[in-house]
């Protein structure tokens, strides 16, 4: 079973790297529009943003159903362990609702001199900032206190 698993992974690695190779060769070989007067944008902006869009969408569900997975496996040989894991989860579902509680609402002038006003979209782009400042000050700090040797056995 481990290896069809592997093969599986490794073929779908490296169809991803084609995917991505081909869009990128269409965002930046395949010719420019002019939609702000003298600014040019590749014309396949939106297939390299949906291409993004996509594969995060499919890590965050993989993530999830795997975790999920893996918690219902481990809960019954190591149930100290698969509550350690359930506990984590839900400290980072409270860093994203603490991160979106602090959010601003405030509208922002864009760089055509529109204002974008859609409140909701304006919190989650500041929680997703945020928790990306947080998470990774909390791996910086891991990583340094588990190369100082504190917690050896």
């Amino acid at each position: 079973m481990a290896k069809l698993s592997y093969k599986v992974s490794y073929y779908i690695f490296y169809v991803l790297i084609a995917l991505i190779l081909v869009v990128l060769g269409l965002f930046f070989c395949v010719g420019y529009n002019n939609p702000v007067g003298e600014h040019n944008a590749p014309e396949h902006t939106e297939t390299l943003l949906f291409l993004m869009y996509a594969m995060l969408g499919v890590c965050i569900i993989v993530t999830v159903v795997g975790s999920l997975l893996q918690f219902v496996t481990s809960l019954k040989d190591n149930p100290k362990g698969s509550m350690k894991s359930l506990l984590f989860v839900g400290l980072f579902v409270a860093v994203l609702a603490v991160a979106y509680a602090m959010g601003s609402d405030a509208p922002i002038v864009m760089g055509d001199g529109t204002e974008f006003t859609d409140a909701g979209w304006l919190k989650l782009a500041d929680m997703t900032l945020y928790a990306i400042y947080f998470l990774v000050a909390t791996a910086s700090v891991a990583t340094i206190v588990n190369l100082s040797g504190i917690f050896k056995r």
